[in-house]
């Protein structure tokens, strides 16, 4: 309850004023009318007459006097507090009498704009409510249940009054710190945006209003305290807007619009703004429109002041790189309207930007820069190849040995778009040959985890694109494997380096060429037994192992192996070891060892049991031994080490710890 709107009620009898109550009494729009209405405090005399439309009573409250607002019943302002009026129907003189003389006043406003008739096509009709400290709770009621007036209202005033009317009172309110008005006035700019309509929001981020639209968004009740986040410090302070030519004031207009837009729906209403909510695509398609129109005046409309700009690009180099990033951030799917692409590329190849900017790379290796070559690269490559290897052809000197620096320059946010445009020349059978040769030239160079990662994803990529293994991807995966040899030589092993290794090595398992592993088996064994790296790879190196298990001839091979290396009894051999034993084979008058399968040993009905298999089950028949009947005992306060053995690695997936939704990296992914 508002306490600046109490006062007293007089009825006028007898030729003389009565006092009939003390209430709470205030402007209330309800039912497609407006009612003085008040509150009861204190009731001094019965007066039943002045409380009508009872029925609209829902929430039983005490009220002194509920009376329509007639625009026929003229209401008079006597001195700073006092209002009266005669109603016609009840033959009653009624006065109320404000205790606060502000208030008072601003009762007086809402009165006679209550009294007005209003018109949808009226553009000089005046709003039905001007927001207020006391009221605003009935605008938003009324912002509810008349959208489409407020929005004819906000759309063509031209004296933005209602908006006027909301940043008096946010300045007020801030200045006084009167935290519940301010949080007021934020749930009814919440209910101005959820009208959904641009217009509207052109209004509320408008360079006139923008900066107050941001400083009441600040106070929604989640964000309280000393850690309440500034968006105007942001808006104000950390923010430059940096004009790189001369647009027209429309598009202008847009370019800030947007970027309000984005941050109003990516920042300011993330707390509660789902992605499902039809708000966050009104909002998209508002946002995708305009870029596509700021695109179309940039490129068609003022191409050659483009044009210069990408000439001059060096001139200021780091600020022209965060503009083409976000101009890709933004402008990217536009790009794939034909018009709008070969304008981008006429551009792009009137300015000889791409040959420039990888010039500077090797001069200076600033990730900034960086990220724009490589980001740029991509998108030529994607949207016209023919330029893209135009241009290898005539800088492949240039371009790879830039490509080389970069990837040895351990910038590892870099990785994943050096493998996208190496992909895509492995992908172009006329340029192959030239990835290819990049490739040998890298490992031949002293090598970082960084670039082992890459290299690696990048020879895989190329192997499931060929399939079929020509010389050069043996000979590329045999230096990937060799890094187990390396590493087994080293006291201190690097894991960055053999996870890659690992990852290659379990994709070869999986290959028809599998046998390319065979001479790395031994380095293979002798890590993953270690003790130091066991746990750090542990998942990785399982899932290695599953994969031999699939392959007899690789099973056979690793199971020598390991009984060479007197490792059989290894918590990840033994299984497999169990799997396969030697068996003795009667062949003529020799006695040989062979190895079997013992696993698989029963007959399959589709094909004819061999001599050899015979020798075999005749040999287990023999054992007569009844297995029902085995009993093991077990000490209950003993472990089953048998069980620890087979138990399965705990799941991965989500966990819950001090960052929520904390990511376990599956066994594919490179250990941090």
């Amino acid at each position: 309850m508002n306490s600046s709107s109490k006062a007293k009620v007089f009825v006028h009898s007898d030729r003389q004023w009565e006092e009939i109550c003390v209430g709470y009494v205030q402007i209330v729009h309800t039912d497609g009318a407006s009612f003085i209405r008040g509150i009861l405090e204190k009731q001094l005399k019965q007066c039943n007459n002045i409380v009508t439309y009872s029925h609209l009573n829902t929430n039983k409250e005490d009220w002194c006097i509920n009376l329509k607002v007639n625009p026929e019943i003229i209401y008079e302002q006597q001195g700073d507090n006092i209002i009266s009026w005669e109603e016609i129907d009840l033959k009653l003189e009624i006065a109320i009498s404000f205790i606060d003389c502000r208030y008072s006043s601003e009762f007086w406003n809402q009165l006679q704009n209550s009294r007005r008739h209003f018109r949808y096509d009226d553009p000089e009709s005046t709003y039905p409510i001007i927001p207020s400290q006391q009221n605003l709770e009935a605008v938003q009621l009324w912002i509810s249940d008349n959208p489409d007036l407020i929005i004819q209202k906000l759309t063509t005033d031209p004296q933005n009054t209602f908006l006027e009317a909301l940043a008096k009172i946010f300045q007020d309110s801030e200045a006084q710190q009167h935290i519940h008005t301010l949080e007021q006035l934020h749930y009814v700019i919440r209910n101005l945006i959820y009208l959904k309509n641009e217009n509207v929001l052109k209004r509320l981020l408008s360079d006139k209003f923008y900066m107050t639209f941001f400083g009441i968004m600040e106070y929604h009740s989640e964000n309280r305290g000393p850690q309440r986040v500034s968006y105007r410090s942001f808006l104000s302070s950390e923010l430059k807007f940096h004009q790189i030519t001369e647009l027209n004031p429309e598009v202008m207009e847009k370019i800030h619009f947007n970027y309000r837009l984005s941050y109003l729906k990516e920042s300011v209403m993330a707390y509660y703004l789902y992605l499902e909510d039809p708000i966050y695509n009104q909002f998209n398609f508002y946002i995708n429109q305009n870029n596509q129109q700021i695109l179309e005046s940039l490129l068609l409309n003022h191409r050659g002041q483009f044009e210069d700009f990408l000439i001059n690009f060096v001139e200021n180099l780091e600020l022209n790189c965060k503009f083409i990033n976000e101009f890709f951030l933004s402008f990217k799917q536009f790009l794939q309207i034909q018009s709008l692409n070969d304008a981008f590329v006429s551009c792009i190849a009137k300015a000889d930007l791409l040959r420039v900017l990888f010039s500077k790379t090797l001069e200076i290796q600033q990730q900034q820069l960086c990220f724009t070559t490589l980001q740029l690269t991509i998108m030529i490559a994607n949207s016209n190849s023919q330029y893209f290897q135009e241009f290898l052809k005539q800088n492949q000197q240039l371009f790879w040995q830039s490509m080389e620096t970069l990837l040895f320059n351990n910038m590892t946010t870099l990785n994943s778009m050096i493998i996208d445009i190496i992909q895509y020349i492995c992908q172009n059978q006329a340029i192959l040959g030239q990835g290819i040769d990049w490739l040998m030239r890298c490992f031949n160079k002293r090598l970082n985890a960084s670039a082992v990662a890459s290299l690696q994803e990048i020879v895989q990529l190329i192997c499931q694109q060929q399939k079929t293994f020509t010389q050069e991807l043996v000979i590329l995966s045999n230096h990937i494997l060799n890094i187990l040899d390396q590493q087994l030589k080293l006291a201190i092993k690097d894991k960055f380096m053999i996870m890659p290794t690992l990852k290659h090595f379990k994709y070869l398992c999986t290959s028809n060429c599998s046998q390319i592993v065979k001479p790395y088996c031994e380095s293979f064994i002798k890590i993953t037994t270690s003790q130091k790296l066991f746990g750090v790879l542990e998942g990785q190196i399982r899932d290695i192992i599953k994969y031999i298990k699939q392959n007899t001839t690789l099973s056979q091979y690793i199971v020598i192996q390991v009984r060479i290396l007197n490792l059989q009894d290894h918590p990840l051999y033994a299984k497999l070891v169990q799997q396969y034993s030697y068996v003795h084979i009667e062949d003529g008058q020799k006695t040989r060892m062979q190895m079997e399968d013992l696993k698989y040993y029963e007959k399959d009905d589709s094909e004819e049991q061999t001599p050899q298999q015979q020798t075999v089950q005749v040999m287990r028949e023999e054992i007569r031994l009844d297995f029902n009947k085995i009993v093991r005992k077990k000490n209950d306060n003993d472990e089953d080490e048998d069980e620890m053995k087979v138990r399965e690695p705990k799941p991965k997936g989500i966990i819950f710890g001090d960052n929520c939704f904390k990511r376990i990296k599956t066994d594919d992914d490179d250990e941090n």
